[in-house]
């Protein structure tokens, strides 16, 4: 499995790769990717994620997963996924509990049949997903894949799918309500303390058509956590926002992760934020073509990656 060393700001043999040393141009520390065999194991079925964070726990494995599609008039099947192993025996280990994976590569490279067959949103044609320890195949039936979405994970997507006739308070009490676990009072003052965990405190009663889309990006993320997930799965969150929005809301994540210990797979097609995850992911053609890990997981600073980008735009 071939490894590719790239900054973290996706400019590749333009930068020394330092370590841990002076920052990126971008305004996030420089990160050294590291040779996937042999580094994050420790022999003991333990993994060392960003900055020696010991992940000690499974959350995802995916054997031997095989995703095809018939389409109408058309006599070849279309395969999306080809023999995908993220798993204690394949050099591409499993997701563990509280890392933070990024998933990129081309379009139509698989990155979102992936995350949907991770989310339970859609069956593998073959082969065993095990999340949490549940096993997950083509066989399972969509009751138990609707009530472990509903309890287990959390989706944030591009297009935010908030329910526009709801205010953000009421989209991200609905899942609770759903979940029927908490009472009324529980439920409303879980609302309103992950409404202002994302900084939203005074934009609770705001339809989504009366908030900004870095807003509504933001009320999508609390509505995920509602149920505290043990996975988010987040679908190119950060595709519909500007620099400032893409920074926001990449730091909440990053403190979700850290603070929470919750689980998160994102993919995205901007490489300058690889920057915040413990590994990266390169998916091609269906396949895992290679993973990077990050020596820390770091932030971007605003000033500085807008100077990093307007150096990029000058450039001839």
């Amino acid at each position: 499995m071939p490894s590719e060393p790239a900054n973290s700001n996706g400019v590749k043999d333009e930068i020394e790769l330092v370590g841990l040393g002076p920052e990126n141009s971008n305004g996030s520390a420089m990160l050294e990717r590291a040779d996937v065999e042999g580094y994050a194991c420790n022999g003991d079925g333990t993994y060392l994620g960003a900055g020696e964070k010991v992940l000690d726990e499974c959350a995802v494995e995916l054997e031997h997963i095989r995703k095809t599609y018939n389409l109408e008039g058309r006599d070849e099947q279309v395969v999306a996924l080809k023999e995908i192993n993220i798993c204690h025996e394949s050099e591409i280990y499993p997701i563990m509990k509280g890392e933070f994976l990024i998933l990129r590569g081309p379009s139509g490279g698989g990155k979102t049949t992936l995350l949907n067959m991770i989310g339970c949103i859609d069956n593998p044609t073959s082969g065993v997903l095990r999340l949490f320890g549940d096993k997950i195949t083509a066989e399972t039936s969509d009751s138990y894949l609707a009530k472990l979405r509903l309890a287990k994970i959390g989706f944030v997507f591009q297009t935010f799918n908030l329910l526009a006739t709801m205010s953000a308070f009421e989209n991200v009490e609905l899942p609770m309500t759903l979940l029927g676990v908490l009472n009324k009072k529980q439920r409303q003052k879980r609302a309103v303390e992950l409404l202002t965990t994302v900084g939203l405190w005074d934009r609770m009663d705001h339809l989504p058509s009366e908030l900004s889309g870095g807003e509504q990006q933001r009320v999508a993320i609390a509505r995920a956590l509602a149920n505290k997930p043990e996975l988010l799965l987040l679908d190119e969150p950060t595709g519909d926002l500007d620099t400032r929005n893409t920074i926001d809301v990449m730091d909440i994540l990053l403190d979700i992760n850290l603070k929470q210990r919750t689980t998160l797979v994102m993919v995205t097609h901007n490489p300058d934020i690889e920057c915040y995850a413990d590994r990266v992911l390169y998916l091609q053609d269906g396949q895992c073509v290679k993973q990077a890990l990050n020596e820390s997981q770091c932030r971007l600073e605003f000033t500085k990656y807008m100077d990093f980008l307007n150096s990029k735009q000058a450039d001839p």
